[in-house]
């Protein structure tokens, strides 16, 4: 627990809260996936001092679907001369099918200005669509994520206040300002943006993802295209700070926008004139 785990999982409780059973589940996975290897060296009479890189790959090879997240395990090993200097390569993941154009317009302004639909699910949506956040992380916020500083309103997600839109900012002010459910007193001192049925709970990501689907607001594809909007303009050293994400994610969201805008580029570049 020592090696990343324990100090993430504290780092994640302090900023952002929520999420523990997913935390907890991701955190067995990878110590079952260190013990495995470690059992598995021992089989072939390896000590971790003694592996090298041919036994890690040929241990990757089989199942290597659900043996990466190892690669905490190795990381830290390497670092702290534990082994010698070994890799795993993060896991290769498909992209993201995004939304259509008319959609990435069309989806972010019926949830700033359609008062028709329920006010949570404007605000879950609004969240998803323009900052690209988890259902898990977005079901977790705090009234305090949104603060109000003379005609200035901030929504902050990690580390760095994002000042909003008048729109914007009305609507998850609302949505902060909202009576809690009156069967549960106890929701009252939580101060969740989302509180739940159940006292002293938010609603789970289940929950507002099923919600949001009602009122035709894809989960996957709206934080995809919200991403890569995003990274079209901002540096991965911004863009993970504001949002929560890891430097390698942040990373990897700026080159897919690059390629995205290059294909765009390209595609204008070689169509026959109008």
């Amino acid at each position: 627990m020592r090696w990343s785990l324990l100090p993430r999982a504290r780092r994640h409780e302090r900023l952002r809260g929520g999420g523990f059973l997913g935390r907890v589940r991701a955190a067995c996975s990878r110590i079952n996936r260190a013990a495995e290897f470690l059992t598995a060296m021992a089989a072939h009479g390896r000590l971790l001092r003694e592996v090298t890189q041919q036994d890690v790959d040929t241990w990757l090879a089989i199942n290597p679907g659900t043996r990466f997240t190892v690669r905490d395990f190795i990381v830290w090993a390497t670092r702290r001369g534990h082994a010698r200097t070994l890799d795993v390569a993060h896991w290769p993941r498909r992209d993201p099918v995004s939304l259509d154009e008319d959609s990435h317009w069309e989806l972010p302004h019926q949830c700033l200005t359609d008062t028709d639909l329920p006010l949570d699910v404007r605000g879950a949506g609004a969240i998803l669509l323009l900052f690209g956040q988890h259902l898990t992380r977005i079901s977790a916020l705090t009234t305090h994520a949104v603060t109000t500083v003379g005609e200035n309103t901030f929504l902050t997600l990690d580390l760095t206040p994002i000042p909003l839109p008048a729109s914007l900012a009305s609507l998850l002010a609302d949505l902060r300002d909202m009576p809690a459910p009156t069967n549960w007193a106890a929701n009252s001192s939580q101060d969740w943006l989302f509180p739940g049925d159940r006292p002293g709970q938010h609603l789970s990501a289940t929950v507002i993802g099923r919600r949001l689907a009602a009122h035709h607001i894809p989960n996957r594809p709206a934080r995809a295209t919200a991403l890569v909007a995003l990274a079209q303009d901002l540096p991965p050293a911004v863009l993970g700070p504001m949002l929560g994400l890891h430097p390698v994610t942040a990373a990897h969201w700026r080159r897919r926008a690059s390629t995205d805008w290059a294909a765009y580029l390209e595609v204008r570049l070689t169509a026959p004139p109008r």
